[in-house]
């Protein structure tokens, strides 16, 4: 027997215009279905109603009563099930949650919007006639149950196909306060159902933005990683106005997206930069990251230096080449931009260090360093120079940048050529865009982007 992930996807047309469309739920069927993978667990989409009325048979009630049939009608073994919402995305190390339920039905108490809770309490009172324990009170959105749940919730099918009508009215007409989360709550304690509501609520935080968790840690300048992405495991898109939830999901994926593939491929990684040279002329070319790929991506018990970090985008390319990469720079926001474009690859160290000052850099066991910092000619020749100091084993690269580019001739050719004269270093392979290329105006390369150089013992 699997864990099951049920996720309840199911696009509505009548409510497109109402939800700005359909792409969040995409975005969440992403995230769940790597995590999945990654945990040995069946994901299991619920995307067509097994009730076409929509009106007396809500998706909400059809995801808790028809949830056992669908999953036996699709013939699985299932041990656990995790019932999960598509406002929900999956942070992609979010633990294996079913090794914390203790095997019971398992829940999170909804404290976001306490009179809601009580109206909702109140209003299905009467019909269920029982004292409802508001304090056990849970949100139906992110639920864990197993087989041992079954017959209860075959007989809340039942409970509901006898009184719909009823149902419908007080949702709609008389409480007006959610669909089968209250009523839910009323079967599951009426049955006395043993409950497990002490899990952590970073598996399921909702209403992020009313806990202010949309911001980062302002004493901390040089790390902007919203608190939502650094410290939540679920994060549930609710709260906010419907039309926006794709807009903030899109916002989120674009962001995080790079950590849901396992082995991601260069075209991936390019497009999860999002910049060329073209462009941004302060990075480097999408041809100079793929021929550092190309070289380097087996180098993966190898240790790089970046000099000179500007967004994190060059690094993003060097943190899936090599097992640890350290990015330097003075300027504290070009290391907190870089953090951002990169969150999550924790491969990456952000150094704030002067490479101009007269202290010494203490990184050991170097194997390539990307020379991108200062283009003056001085700086060039001081930074080669702490490359020759650095402790290295085995072959030692040092990657240039901006070689060819005509307004940089007379200052970083000119000092990389020097020491290849003088057999500091030889050139082992040219990278980047070719002779010729323009980047914009006044900005030709007269030689190759950049080199692959060997230092020379």
């Amino acid at each position: 027997m699997k864990n099951v992930i049920f996720w309840v996807g199911v696009k509505n047309k009548h409510y497109s215009e109402k939800y700005g469309g359909w792409e969040w739920m995409d975005i969440s069927r992403k995230t769940w279905e790597y995590w999945c993978e990654k945990h040995d667990v069946i994901f299991f989409p619920f995307e067509k109603p097994i009730n076409d009325d929509l009106v007396n048979y809500r998706i909400n009630w059809q995801k808790s009563i028809y949830c056992f049939d669908l999953l036996d009608e699709a013939g699985i073994d299932y041990d656990q099930i995790f019932l999960v919402d598509s406002s929900c995305m999956a942070k992609w190390n979010m633990p294996n949650v079913f090794e914390l339920t203790d095997h019971k039905f398992t829940a999170w108490r909804e404290t976001d919007n306490l009179n809601w809770v009580y109206d909702s309490i109140k209003g299905y009172e009467d019909f269920f006639c029982y004292k409802l324990n508001k304090y056990d009170y849970f949100s139906s959105g992110v639920i864990i149950f197993n087989k041992s749940h079954k017959d209860i919730f075959l007989e809340f099918k039942d409970l509901y196909h006898n009184n719909v009508v009823d149902f419908v009215e007080l949702q709609d007409k008389i409480v007006r306060k959610g669909t089968e989360q209250t009523p839910l709550n009323y079967w599951v304690q009426k049955n006395n159902i043993e409950l497990n509501l002490d899990l952590p609520f970073v598996y399921k935080l909702t209403h992020i933005h009313r806990k202010e968790m949309f911001h980062y840690n302002w004493q901390l300048e040089e790390d902007k990683t919203p608190y939502f992405i650094k410290y939540g495991y679920n994060w549930v898109f609710n709260g906010i106005p419907k039309n926006q939830r794709t807009e903030n999901m899109k916002g989120v994926w674009n962001l995080v997206k790079h950590n849901y593939v396992q082995n991601p491929t260069i075209d991936f990684l390019l497009d999860s930069v999002g910049e060329d040279k073209v462009t941004n002329p302060t990075t480097t070319s999408y041809k100079f990251k793929t021929d550092i790929w190309d070289f380097f991506k087996d180098f993966k018990d190898k240790i790089c230096i970046e000099f000179g970090t500007h967004k994190g985008q060059t690094t993003k390319i060097l943190s899936h080449c090599f097992e640890k990469v350290y990015t330097i720079n003075i300027n504290e926001q070009s290391l907190a931009t870089a953090k951002m474009l990169n969150v999550g690859i924790d491969n990456i160290e952000y150094v704030p260090f002067d490479l101009y000052s007269n202290k010494v850099l203490d990184i050991k066991n170097v194997s390539v360093v990307l020379i991108d910092a200062g283009h003056r000619y001085d700086q060039v020749l001081s930074d080669i120079k702490r490359c020759l100091e650095l402790e290295c084993d085995g072959d030692f690269y040092i990657i240039f940048d901006d070689y060819g580019l005509n307004v940089h001739e007379h200052d970083v050719k000119k000092a990389v050529d020097e020491n290849i004269d003088i057999g500091y270093i030889e050139v082992v392979k040219k990278i980047g865009c070719e002779p010729g290329h323009i980047f914009g105006e006044n900005r030709v390369l007269k030689d190759y982007e950049g080199l692959i150089c060997r230092v020379v013992k």
